[in-house]
């Protein structure tokens, strides 16, 4: 099983936060919020390039879940090449979340920066996005399918307690029931293994996600 399935949850906002900072006349306006999935960070990143159509610069960066494999983006914004977008995505991933869009956007004060000192303003906003928002963890889970014959369910039924499992309610066949078992994902493997010497061999298992 790969390392994505060995996890068994990561860290992201259980809320949005908001932050100013100003530097030199500049003024950077962070925001942090959870995102689902790609499609909802693109929605409300085009949201805050509505609102703030006067900015002059709206740099954004993402971290979509789950771990370990989830997409990593960012975007400059006409900024100087990696002065924008890549100090915001460290902010995300060194506050270690997932699922995460942050947005800064930037109103110029007529003073020039530089790249060291747009990293630090974009970074610096991200960081007090992130923690103006509340965390929360989420749990990576795997589900597996159990055909058993009626006279093995008993055997199931308590390695699912074994493995705080949650089964659902079951499906009944001519011969017997299906059980679905939700646990951890780290755990999905050796239930495979468990649910058929449990049973000695009479279980169909499947893996469904």
């Amino acid at each position: 099983m790969d390392d994505a399935a060995q996890m068994d949850a990561y860290d992201t906002l259980g809320s949005s936060g908001e932050a100013k900072l100003k530097e030199k006349g500049s003024v950077f306006l962070a925001f942090a919020v959870p995102v689902a999935d790609g499609d909802a960070a693109d929605e409300q990143l085009a949201a805050w390039r509505k609102q703030y159509y006067d900015a002059t610069h709206v740099g954004s960066a993402r971290r979509l879940a789950p771990p370990p494999d989830g997409e990593e983006r960012y975007d400059d914004d006409g900024e100087p090449h990696g002065s924008t977008g890549p100090p915001i995505l460290n902010a995300i991933k060194g506050a270690d979340l997932w699922g995460v869009l942050v947005g800064v956007v930037r109103y110029y004060g007529g003073t020039k920066l530089g790249v060291g000192g747009l990293i630090r303003a974009y970074g610096g906003a991200a960081e007090a996005a992130i923690a103006a928002a509340r965390r929360k963890t989420i749990e990576i889970t795997g589900t597996i399918e159990v055909e058993v014959p009626h006279d093995r369910a008993g055997a199931v039924y308590a390695l699912a307690e074994k493995l705080d499992a949650k089964v659902s309610a079951p499906r009944y066949t001519e011969e017997g029931l299906i059980l679905p078992m939700t646990m951890l994902a780290s755990r999905v493997e050796n239930a495979v293994a468990e649910v058929t010497e449990a049973t000695a061999g009479r279980a169909e298992v499947r893996v469904v996600q």
